[in-house]
């Protein structure tokens, strides 16, 4: 988030994988290549984002689909061996921004051992 605006150490380091995340965003069904993941997934979302990019181009029946996080979350959770998820239902797209504690808890909790 925000990476074109970084201007510091390593700024075309972040930019080139801004881009790769674009990249990928807009011409990779990534979903399809969630059963290819054979490393622990630890999947974090805050319900609440729609966040859709390239919505405001695709036709309006196309633009309401989009952006559904909460349902591509569980189809990937359900998809990549060994997942785990951890949903935010009052958070949006960047849960590490909006509520960081929150985050941050749930991170420990997740790699700490039983």
């Amino acid at each position: 988030m925000l990476a074109g605006r970084y201007a510091g150490p390593g700024k075309e380091r972040i930019a080139w994988n801004q881009a790769l995340t674009s990249d990928m965003i807009f011409t990779q069904p990534v979903i399809y290549e969630c059963e290819h993941i054979r490393v622990k997934t630890l999947l974090l979302i805050g319900v609440a984002d729609r966040t859709a990019p390239g919505s405001n181009r695709a036709p309006r029946d196309v633009a309401a689909r989009l952006g559904n996080y909460p349902e591509l979350a569980h189809r990937a959770v359900r998809m990549i061996p060994n997942a785990r998820f951890i949903e935010f239902p009052e958070l949006g797209h960047a849960p590490q921004v909006e509520e960081p504690e929150a985050l941050h808890k749930a991170l420990l909790a997740a790699f700490s051992p039983d």
